[in-house]
């Protein structure tokens, strides 16, 4: 009887961890796309400064 209830704890536990690291996965992937996004941002405001410096000199 302990034997079972300690089983299904596991199992529980089980699909807990997944279920965390599923979350973990996702979050991940939202700072990924998050930050591209931002350099992508930044880069695309580069050619600007820089033909900016160019006429200057």
């Amino acid at each position: 009887m302990g034997t079972q209830n300690l089983q299904i704890e596991e199992d529980s536990l089980t699909e807990k961890f997944f279920e965390l690291q599923s979350n973990e996965l996702v979050q991940e992937r939202l700072i990924w796309q998050h930050l591209t996004k931002r350099k992508i941002n930044e880069m695309n405001h580069i050619p600007d400064e820089s033909y900016a410096d160019w006429g200057e000199d």
